[in-house]
């Protein structure tokens, strides 16, 4: 996304949405009417965001209508990211699931069960985003399934649910959706455990995809013809692999996650190619081996309040070197770019807090509001790569100058970098010589600011002299 984009969300509301097929042009038209209402502001309710009664209940029947897809609102955006996908060299398709928990939501419809135990209501939702793996600039959303979750039936048998359709066929189906790559073009698609699902990989390989999974099953594999032991044909992965020498080690920083602060660790790491078994009692399209790279990193030497990280990934790649393995390990590593897309949907888009009648009005209203999530962190890349060039090659002469009035300082002087962090800066953001890059969120709070006081600036040169 270019700066442009912010500053008229009309034009991005057209360019993303304006070639939906919702099989009538009105509905089309009152699509984008909403995005470009709802860019103003994302996390705006309705009512406050269509700003009148009639173009509000113009978008709760929008909402309502059960012709409307959430596949169709989203077609668009999802041609736009594969396409500059199909530009790239390299491409990261990072996929997760997040619960979108609506328990205080009473009056929704068509809810199933959420959260730890099961305890919740609300549904779950499954997103591919597209990056590129050598500049790590989002692309757009690749492919996004919602779904609700259904208890599974009293008295199953393991025959029953083998042959039933369960929630992990998302991570084949979305492979299947997003399709092959260009002939130019490498797409790799990044997982967690969730992803260690050999028909998945099987897919993945017929379409010419690649992979990086964080494996978690201990499953069998065989090494290479040169590299195999006498008497000793097949190995457990995990065991195999704790074997292995470390070749190399790197001081990464680990990213706070959950309850584990943010941290440096001395990281080891070891590499090795296997041909992983099919499952002998699982699915498995051809039933043949897969060869893959299993890297193996891990902490030697934790801290004594802290657990050792260890991850083992699996990828189609090949790993030729240390440099080759350290970047398997970056790729998986950008996995918490879904997490700030998941972050920026539930608390810049607010979507567990929207009322909605029923679940599949909510999906609707997901398809609109996913594109936004995603305009939302492509402001701090667009921040976090702002050049030292003068700041009104980037933005419009007038937000230059609002924002050097706002901080007192002079708009001819003003570079690019120095502006982004002075928006950010209205947010929140301290902006100290110390401090990293700003946040999307502080970028957002103080982009949203300033845009009010343009509006103001516009209204009062409106206004006749008295």
């Amino acid at each position: 996304m270019n700066p442009n984009d912010l500053e008229n969300p009309e034009e991005w509301a057209s360019k993303t949405f304006a070639s939906a097929n919702l099989g009538d042009s009105r509905r089309t038209d009152r699509l984008v009417q909403m995005a470009a209402a709802l860019a103003e502001e994302p996390a705006a309710s309705l009512p406050t965001a269509m700003r009148n009664v009639n173009e509000t209940m113009a978008a709760y029947r929008f909402l309502n209508t059960p012709a409307i897809t959430q596949e169709q609102i989203m077609q668009p955006h999802w041609e736009q990211t594969r396409q500059m996908a199909a530009e790239r060299a390299w491409v990261l398709l990072i996929a997760d699931a997040t619960e979108i928990n609506l328990t205080t939501h009473a009056s929704t419809s068509g809810v199933g069960p959420v959260g730890q135990g099961d305890r919740g209501r609300g549904f779950y939702v499954h997103t591919v985003v597209a990056v590129d793996a050598q500049s790590r600039q989002i692309l757009g959303c690749a492919y996004q399934e919602p779904w609700v979750r259904q208890a599974a039936p009293e008295h199953e048998t393991r025959a029953q649910r083998r042959k039933r359709a369960r929630e992990s066929h998302i991570w084949e189906r979305s492979a299947q959706q997003i399709g092959a790559p260009a002939p130019s073009s490498h797409w790799v698609h990044v997982g967690d455990s969730g992803a260690d699902i050999f028909t998945f990989w099987e897919v993945c390989r017929e379409l010419g995809c690649d992979l990086v999974i964080r494996v978690c099953q201990d499953r069998l594999v065989a090494l290479p013809a040169e590299q195999q032991e006498a008497g000793q044909i097949l190995h457990h992965l995990r065991t195999l692999a704790e074997k292995w020498p470390a070749q190399d080690a790197q001081v990464l920083h680990l990213r706070a996650e959950h309850q584990r602060p943010a941290r440096d660790a001395l990281l080891q790491i070891s590499w090795s190619q296997v041909l992983i078994q099919p499952p002998q009692n699982g699915a498995s399209w051809n039933k043949q081996a897969l060869p893959v790279w299993v890297v193996r990193v891990w902490e030697p030497e934790p801290p004594a309040d802290a657990e050792a990280l260890e991850w083992l990934l699996l990828t189609t790649v090949p790993v030729e070197s240390h440099e080759h393995a350290w970047q398997r390990v970056r790729w998986y590593g950008w996995r918490w770019l879904a997490e700030d897309f998941h972050h920026a949907l539930k608390t810049g888009c607010q979507i567990e807090q929207r009322q909605m009648r029923s679940v599949e009005a909510l999906f609707r209203l997901l398809g609109i509001l996913t594109p936004m999530a995603l305009r939302l962190l492509a402001l701090r890349e667009i921040a976090q790569t702002a050049p030292e060039t003068r700041a009104t090659e980037v933005l419009s002469t007038e937000i230059v100058q609002v924002v050097a009035a706002l901080a007192k300082r002079p708009a001819a002087s003003m570079t690019a970098k120095e502006l982004w962090r002075t928006i950010a800066s209205f947010g929140g953001y301290f902006n100290r010589k110390g401090d990293g890059p700003p946040g999307w969120k502080t970028l957002w709070r103080g982009w949203f600011y300033v845009q009010t006081v343009l509006q103001g600036v516009h209204l009062a040169a409106s206004f006749s002299p008295l």
